[in-house]
This record gives structure tokens, sequence and C-alpha cells, in this order.
């Protein structure tokens, strides 16, 4: 089976985009993830160019914000040449994910499980395991009112569980043009693209294969319990007691998690400024920063030449990493 692995971003989230690539093309040798372009200047998206990974940002989404872009997948690919066949499956990866201890072998398992399953896609269910329908209420309810209203409508069964859109699996071209249908209607409010994942998998009770959300991408309080230890290869595997970790998120609701400033990387004598959003824990992050060092080592004279990185002021040895 054919595994087309892809991401996107916009300009704001580039510089920690390079984290995913190098954890990526680390943990996953011979895979080739492509970036929709959700918003890149016209430096970054060359520079992605260059490495063989862009897919241009079709005509139609051109004044779209980011998450009406991710949930139209289905039209990035069709406009750069791919499309979902029989054999392929699509996995998306959000960019905000850094690989850890995982490889071909684990997406390839996760595909044969569902092909058992008869289920074309698989997802993790949200962390605390809530309902669509408790999570659309209480404190949320006036914010998510255009969701609830949409899955009233349809007569979607509120007990159903949520799911993220973080990292899925999908073999099914039609379910990514519902998705993208259902999205494209709805004006930006919280969650809506993810709320909309819900809809087009729930509406109809597709048979789906659920996750170990914390397993493939721990995120929010997952994050408080996870250890560092050495694995194979010059890089640490993740674990939660004796649970291997795949993926670590930048994401979470709660304060203390993550780290979201302009910052300055300097890589001997290079410099990366800018937007980051990167894990707080001191651990996790330096395995985050050293990822980001080695990619920029890489992929130093291209990153400089479009001007996406800078001659530094002050070189240093190894790199340094500090708030702006």
């Amino acid at each position: 089976m054919n595994m087309a692995f892809v991401t996107g971003s916009d300009a704001a989230f580039f510089n920690s985009m390079l984290v995913g690539l190098q954890s990526f093309a680390e943990r996953m040798p011979g895979q080739r993830l492509m970036i929709c372009d959700f918003g890149f200047t016209a430096a970054q998206a060359e520079f992605l160019r260059g490495l063989g990974a862009l897919l241009q940002r079709p005509p139609e989404l051109a004044s779209r914000g980011v998450f009406h872009c991710k949930a139209a997948l289905l039209a990035y690919l069709r406009h750069n040449g791919h499309d979902i066949g029989r054999d392929d499956a699509v996995i998306w990866l959000d960019a905000d994910l850094t690989l850890m201890e995982v490889g071909t072998g684990d997406f390839a398992a996760v595909l044969t499980a569902m092909t058992e399953l008869g289920a074309t896609i698989a997802v993790c269910p949200e962390p605390l395991k809530r309902s669509f329908g408790q999570l659309l209420s209480g404190a949320n309810a006036s914010a998510m009112a255009p969701s609830a209203r949409v899955a009233a409508q349809l007569g979607m069964d509120f007990a159903r569980p949520y799911v993220s859109s973080g990292l899925f699996f999908c073999r099914s071209g039609a379910f990514l043009a519902r998705w993208q249908e259902l999205t494209l209607a709805l004006a930006d409010h919280p969650l809506f693209e993810q709320n909309m994942f819900n809809v087009a998998l729930h509406e109809k009770r597709m048979a789906f294969l659920a996750l170990d959300c914390e397993e493939w991408q721990a995120q929010g309080p997952s994050l408080d319990k996870i250890t560092l230890v050495a694995a194979a290869g010059g890089r640490p595997a993740a674990q939660i007691g004796d649970k291997n970790i795949k993926t670590l998120h930048s994401t979470s609701g709660m304060p203390g998690h993550l780290l979201i400033r302009n910052c300055r990387m300097t890589v001997r004598d290079v410099d990366l400024a800018g937007p980051f959003k990167l894990l707080l824990a001191e651990p996790l992050r330096l395995h985050q920063l050293q990822l980001l060092a080695s990619f920029i080592v890489e992929h130093a004279e291209p990153l400089t030449r479009l001007g996406i990185c800078s001659r530094a002021a002050r070189p240093v040895d190894g790199f340094e990493f500090i708030t702006l």
C-alpha cells in the first residue's frame, strides 16, 4: 500500500515546522513528507520547493485561512497531481508534531489493522475521552454554536467520541471531500475544522480504528508525564511508564506546556529568527532544538541564500536559543 505523508503550515509556524521535518527525516528514512502551503512567504515556498516537498496552494483557497486550507487537503493533493486510489493511504501529521521512536513499520501496522477492521479511517479519540456533545457544550457552547447547528441539522449522534485531526490515516477520498465541503461552508470559529472532521466521520457512523492518543500524539497533560530515555541512533525515545510515545504534539489547552514567542536560534554562524512554538519543558524543548540545529546545519546554504536565515553577528560553537 502506498503511504502519502502530508503536513501543512503557514509563514508564522514555518520555523517550528522545521523541527518536525528533521524528526521525520531521521525517523522515516526513504519516506517523503509533502507540505501544503497554507500561506508561506515566497522564500519559504521556494525553499520547500527545492526540497521537492511543496504542495502548492490551489487558487480557490488563496484567501482562506489555515484551518480552511487544512480541511481542503483533498484539493491540495489533486491540484498537485495526487489522488487517492484503492491502494493509497493519506497520513496527515500536524506540523507541530515531533516524531520520536517510530518508523515506517508502525504506520504500516495501523494500515493492516484498518484493513482487518474494514475501516478507511484511523484516528485518535480526544485525550480526555469526551463526546462530541460534551466538547461543544458548557463554557464552549456559544463559541461552538455554528458547529453544533451543522451537526444537529445532519442528525448526528452527539454521544459519539470526539476525535483529533492532528494525526490521522485516511483511505477514503469521499471522506476528505465531505470534510472539505462541510468546513469551507463555515466561518472561522474555535476548532471548526476539527469539529467538521468529527461530523464527516460520525454523520453516517463510519467504522474507524481508534488509536491511543497518548501513544500517537502525546499532548496537554500527557506532556507532564514524558520521560526521555536513551535509544539507538543517537536520538532519545519518549516514554510514559512502559508505553513508547511515537510523537510529541506541541499543543495544549493548559498553561505551562508551550513556549510561543519570537526567538532567535543561532547555529554556528547562522541565525534563524521569528515566531516559534515549542514545548516548554526543558528536556523536550532541548530535543526539539537539537533537531532544529541539525536541520539548519544541513540546509544552511539555501536557507541563507533565500533570506530565511541570516549570518550571525555573533557566531557560537554548537547552537544558542534565546527569546526576543
